[in-house]
């Protein structure tokens, strides 16, 4: 409830008349590009105006509830540098539940964002309760009671973490694609809804990469597995919008993946090194189911670890400040968590020491690192705090990639 008083003359006679209104609370951000109305809250003797010259009384003025950025900055500015540094990270530790050796040293360190990898036939309930072992742990980790990340990847067919009783067996994205509209959408609602039950709060979904028919399967890290959605842009941008729509309804926030396309290239970037795309320009149709989540508001983005000639020749993708930056959020407008694939044992990227590719992701615009190790997702965490403690520039490139991702669990 907030009070209003106005000041209201008649007949010359000043007279106060005392009004009462239930302002209801700004809407949750749902995604980067979506803004809440700010709601108006109760005055403080700080934010009052004086009345009519001749009542000499304050008369309040209505102030406007932090955004959800304000109150992120808020509590980023109470974190110290190390701990900013390991909000950032996200730990991976296996599906069937991390070890207490693993959770303790998570914690001593400040990581709050796991990811559950490998593959797991534990039940929903059985899962569920590793989950909630591991936010327990991890929880004093986030400031003002905010959720831990919980992530896996729960695409479907061969890319399908968790396996047990409970967890609906979605098929490949390729047969997903194929599906009406409305069976896609409840069919990926209530997978998402399991993973919500679990304690699953992000999942790495849905593949917006581009497969053209003529590559098929030589396409080895999408094509060969049939994780597209089809092979055309516009086929791929309907089918992620509705994917992106069920999981939120869902509760758990979706990851596009792999920016700027991986469709295109031969090799896989988790197996092979000098993985590179030729083709994909700042122009390419490769990037519409991108623009298309852009639009849509309510996904993070994944950015793929291939190098792009036609967009940066000297930099592998999540080291490129012209891909990350320039591209995707001056160009294409992103302001939201921007995520890496694997950086941890990924062979594209295994001759940069493993800390300092967590610095050269967040200094090219990236949010969370992701390793799949926790062991080396630590050993980022350090390096990113040792970076910004001698690099006034990159601390506050650490500070702001802190806001983004409290901002997102704030919404």
């Amino acid at each position: 409830m907030t009070t209003h008083v106005r000041a209201l003359m008649s007949l010359g006679m000043l007279s106060m008349l005392l009004l009462s209104s239930c302002s209801a609370p700004g809407t949750p951000v749902n995604g980067p590009s979506s803004q809440s109305p700010a709601p108006l809250t109760s005055s403080s003797s700080t934010g009052q105006r004086t009345g009519p010259a001749d009542s000499g009384k304050p008369v309040p003025t209505p102030s406007q509830e932090p955004t959800p950025r304000q109150q992120a900055e808020d509590l980023v500015d109470q974190l110290s540098v190390e701990q900013q540094a390991a909000s950032l990270v996200m730990a991976g530790v296996s599906a069937t539940g991390a070890s207490n050796r693993e959770l303790k040293a998570m914690k001593k360190q400040g990581i709050s964002n796991v990811f559950l990898r490998g593959r797991s036939q534990l039940s929903l309930k059985q899962t569920k309760a590793e989950v909630g072992a591991i936010t327990k742990a991890l929880g004093p980790n986030v400031p003002d009671g905010l959720p831990v990340g919980v992530a896996t990847d729960q695409e479907g067919g061969f890319v399908r973490v968790l396996q047990g009783a409970g967890f609906t067996k979605l098929p490949t994205a390729s047969k997903q694609g194929q599906w009406p509209e409305d069976k896609l959408s409840s069919e990926i609602q209530q997978a998402g809804e399991e993973l919500a039950e679990a304690g699953i709060n992000v999942n790495l979904a849905p593949v917006a990469d581009v497969v053209p028919t003529k590559i098929g399967a030589g396409n080895a890290p999408i094509g060969y597995f049939g994780r597209q959605y089809g092979s055309t842009a516009q086929e791929v941008s309907s089918a992620i919008s509705t994917v992106n729509d069920a999981l939120n309804k869902a509760g758990v926030q979706p990851v596009v993946k792999h920016f700027p396309g991986l469709g295109r290239v031969a090799k896989n970037t988790d197996t092979s090194s000098g993985v590179t795309d030729t083709v994909i320009g700042a122009g390419a149709t490769d990037l519409e189911p991108f623009k298309e989540a852009i639009r849509q508001g309510k996904s993070w983005v994944m950015i793929s670890n291939a190098r792009y000639t036609q967009l940066d020749a000297k930099n592998d993708a999540p080291f490129s400040q012209k891909i990350i930056t320039g591209l995707l959020r001056e160009e294409l407008g992103y302001k939201g968590v921007v995520i890496s694939d694997d950086l941890c044992e990924a062979q594209q990227v295994a001759s940069v020491p493993v800390g300092q590719r967590a610095v050269k992701f967040v200094a090219a615009g990236g949010t969370v690192p992701l390793c799949v190790k926790s062991g080396q997702a630590i050993a980022m965490a350090k390096a990113l705090a040792s970076e910004a403690k001698n690099d006034k520039k990159f601390a506050a490139q650490i500070r702001e990639a802190a806001t983004v991702i409290l901002e997102a669990k704030l919404g």
